[in-house]
């Protein structure tokens, strides 16, 4: 049986593109420069511990950003290819230094650790993140001259793990993206599922919206297996609950959750395992 996590971290809140959703040939060549403890190995861990690392490395992504830089994902472009979806976007950057050249590092599902998979990058007055012309670096493979874009063909509530990183480490910014999020809202309040292990091997929880300091009741149900926590929201009313929603003798199902305030009840289910 796959005990479920459900320990309560409370914390502060186009051009041909690197298809994530699969293995990168000899991709990450290096070991990455990421946030905490992420020169640790997960194929080491129980699989309890590696959930744990799996969540809590997710939760701390972004918040190892450089002071003052910050990093967001503009949509180019949505569409179907070969019957998958397929979504473009671009890297807006505000607040990084001048004159420095960066690596490219992501983090995809299917990947123990991050990695980096391209070198060179710079990142222009306008924030706008490229590959200069003629470029001796990695990045001229795909974007000699140009703009950087990435495409991806995501599964529910997949979330995309990138970093930008300076060649002399004094400069990084940490985003991510989840192009099919999984929401329920009621009022100012919202529920949304993330898939952080491929198939919701491991699923995280991000509660927003409620009040500073609150208790929401957290309730989640798979087939008959109930389970019943207390979150508190933190200064910035948001929460997070990682757990597995698997139940013995079941490949596949379906897990609602709900948070319960006093102020609200925002509720939403999502499918995980692999149907026979």
């Amino acid at each position: 049986m796959k005990t479920p996590i459900l320990t309560i971290i409370l914390l502060a809140a186009g051009l041909p593109g690197i298809q994530t959703t699969q293995k990168l040939p000899d991709a990450p060549t290096k070991q990455p420069t990421a946030p905490q403890n992420h020169a640790a190995s997960p194929q080491s861990f129980t699989r309890e511990q590696a959930l744990n690392y799996f969540a809590q490395a997710t939760i701390g992504w972004e918040k190892a950003t450089t002071p003052g830089m910050h990093a967001e994902m503009v949509l180019l472009n949505k569409g179907v290819k070969d019957g998958k979806p397929v979504e473009i976007y671009k890297i807006k950057v505000t607040g990084a230094p001048p004159l420095k050249k960066y690596s490219l590092d992501i983090w995809p599902i299917t990947y123990a650790n991050p990695g980096t998979v391209m070198e060179g990058l710079m990142i222009d007055a306008q924030g706008r993140v490229g590959c200069p012309a003629h470029s001796a670096d990695s990045c001229s493979k795909n974007f000699d001259g140009s703009e950087l874009s990435l495409s991806y063909s995501p599964t529910k509530g997949e979330i995309y793990r990138n970093a930008l990183i300076s060649t002399d480490k004094k400069s990084r910014v940490f985003f991510s993206v989840v192009p099919d999020p999984i929401l329920g809202r009621e009022g100012a309040c919202s529920l949304e599922v993330l898939q952080i292990q491929p198939n919701f091997e491991l699923a995280l929880i991000r509660g927003r919206g409620f009040k500073p300091g609150e208790s929401v009741a957290f309730h989640s149900q798979s087939f008959q297996e109930v389970h019943d926590v207390e979150a508190k929201a933190d200064q910035q009313g948001q929460f997070w609950v990682p757990f597995t929603p698997y139940v013995e003798g079941k490949t596949s199902g379906t897990t609602s959750v709900t948070g319960k305030s006093a102020a609200c009840a925002p509720t939403v289910s999502f499918n995980w395992g692999t149907a026979k």
